[in-house]
């Protein structure tokens, strides 16, 4: 194949087998190009679109809706290809206005009912309905019936009561014995029995997340009853987890994936231990858990602990003592083989130790580490900064970190870089693999007391950013191989569910400048939070919203956000 005629190119692309072009299409990750590969030819075309609606998200309950019926048209070739499917209510003008809400919610389901009426059957593996509002117990039902093959299942809010059709249908035995994950949402009783069901009659879940939202005000259900206490368990742990009772006989379940948020543990770690086979447990996750310490102490027992666990993930508070800190530093100095670590601790005296950390090196690749010692989401305190040289062994530990988050010292950006600042820069030289850098504490202008606009903070902030990836490449440089570092973030994302850029965290990726008789040098280029994704798919570090998100020193805040 000669670089100098473009038709032999062309006519060399055109033979390859499918499988290969199909190789080849499954390394574009931006839709706006895989689109644009469907306009390409016929066969690209049908390559394409398998992709491109593999993984499906609607924002339901507006005006858009009028659009479905070309996404729903019999023609479209992509229908049978969507495997996962994510429905969002759309924003709403006025979100305080209860009637414009419910007709929004009324829209939503009604095009949600379209939308399982148009599909073919039995193509999706996962349905997701974000908000928490009510569903529709007719379209639940619809999606039961239409689509058997789910394997991600969801108790959520419905607006009827369907649990005896559930129960005693046989019709839904086939869904149950495929469903593999369950998304447990409970904000009140008739919830929890849902959830219940749903536990109940999946025969072998590998993945369970169970995120409470009960209000702290609810006089019909207090906290005291929804939680376990001294003396019995709560009404949580008895509703998803009754048919196991009594725990202490039960069959602990086999499960792989365990997400737990806003669930008390003080007095439930030990009945979790039960329900649970802690040892094949892979991916833990523990947010915003009272009594987490408790868990951690339990699974750091010879015959709870686990034996492969690869992802540890926990935001939440500290009590006075520091409890959960040192509960998870012991839990780190047992296991290993940990390759993602998120921890975000408040009220904490101290970052988490170094030595849990450093076991972890040899397959760490993700590490997003913060604590702070403030006990409120609007404390403007900072958190806590690793010492120098605490940072450095984290780093020469660590070689295989791929995504890496911490806070840094503080430095100035109409100043030189500080000495602490620089001295953090330098330890990155011995993270070879590393991809994406979020340094979550935002430099200022002092000593300046009065702040920059925005536009001129982002740009002396791109400065910084282009500092930083041209240390990289020199480093690399110097060891004989090439820089990897290609996303520099500033500060922290505050969108979960949102799918638009945040205003607490300002990204830079790498592209390319070349100057005339110079060679090719990096170039720190501002991207949303949205797009960042698609330019570099290993940053999904930034995703994580953590406990505190402040934005950045600028004049333009809102009065709220000033000091």
């Amino acid at each position: 194949m000669s670089p100098d005629n473009p038709a032999a190119e062309r006519a060399s692309f055109a033979l390859l087998p499918v499988d290969l072009k199909t190789l080849i299409v499954s390394h574009v990750i931006r839709p706006t190009d895989m689109r644009n590969l469907c306009l390409t030819c016929k066969q690209l075309h049908e390559i394409t679109v398998r992709q491109l609606y593999h993984e499906v998200s609607l924002d339901l309950g507006c005006t858009n809706d009028n659009r479905l019926s070309a996404f729903l048209h019999p023609r479209n070739i992509g229908l049978p290809y969507v495997r996962m499917l994510d429905v969002y209510l759309a924003d709403v003008v006025d979100k305080y206005n209860q009637a414009d809400v419910e007709r929004q919610l009324q829209q939503a389901n009604f095009a949600i009912r379209m939308i399982l009426e148009f599909l073919p059957e039995n193509i999706l593996e996962r349905f997701c309905w974000h908000p928490w509002s009510e569903f529709s117990a007719d379209n639940l039902v619809l999606l039961y019936t239409k689509q058997k093959k789910l394997k991600w299942l969801e108790g959520f809010a419905l607006d009827r009561d369907v649990l005896p059709d559930l129960e005693d249908g046989p019709l839904f035995d086939t869904i149950f014995e495929r469903a593999r994950k369950l998304g447990l949402y409970p904000d009140s009783r008739e919830v929890l029995d849902f959830c219940g069901l749903l536990l109940r009659r999946t025969k072998n879940p590998e993945k369970v997340t169970i995120h409470a939202n009960f209000s702290e005000t609810d006089p019909l259900l207090p906290m005291r009853e929804l939680y376990d206490s001294s003396t019995q368990p709560g009404l949580i742990t008895t509703s998803i987890f009754g048919h196991m009772q009594p725990f202490d006989k039960c069959v602990p379940l086999a499960l792989k994936d365990l997400t737990l948020q806003k669930v008390g543990l003080r007095y439930a770690a030990n009945t979790y231990c039960r329900i649970v086979d802690f040892r094949q447990l892979r991916y833990l996750r523990v947010f915003s858990c009272p009594g987490a310490d408790a868990l951690f102490a339990e699974i750091s027992k010879s015959t709870r602990l686990p034996e492969k666990l690869e992802c540890l993930e926990f935001k939440g508070e500290d009590n006075v003592e520091n409890d959960t800190l040192e509960a998870i530093d012991g839990l780190l100095c047992l296991v290993s083989g940990i390759t993602s670590l998120t921890l975000d601790i408040m009220s904490a005296k101290k970052p988490p130790a170094v030595a849990g950390i450093s076991r972890q090196g040899r397959t760490l690749k993700e590490l997003n580490v913060h604590a702070s010692p403030g006990s409120s989401v609007d404390d403007r305190t900072e958190e806590h900064i690793y010492d120098a040289n605490s940072f450095l062994q984290i780093c020469k530990d660590c070689p295989q970190l791929e995504q890496l988050s911490v806070a840094f010292p503080s430095t100035s950006l109409i100043r030189a870089i500080s000495e602490e600042f620089t001295v953090f820069e330098a330890a990155l030289g011995d993270l070879p693999n590393l991809v994406t850098l979020n340094i979550t504490t935002w430099p200022t202008n002092l000593p300046s007391t009065t702040r920059l606009p925005r536009k001129i903070y982002e740009h002396l902030l791109q400065n910084l950013a282009q500092h930083g990836f041209d240390l990289s490449t020199a480093h690399a440089r110097e060891f004989g191989r090439s820089s990897k570092l290609s996303v520099i973030a500033f500060g922290c994302s505050d969108k979960i569910y949102d799918r638009e850029d945040p205003k607490t965290q300002i990204i830079f990726v790498k592209g390319t400048q070349r100057a005339p008789f110079e060679e090719e040098r990096p170039l720190a280029t501002q991207v949303g939070w949205c797009l960042r994704k698609y330019v570099e798919p290993r940053s999904s570090i930034l995703d994580f919203s953590l406990s505190r998100s402040h934005r950045p020193p600028t004049k333009d805040q809102p009065p709220d956000d000033l000091d």
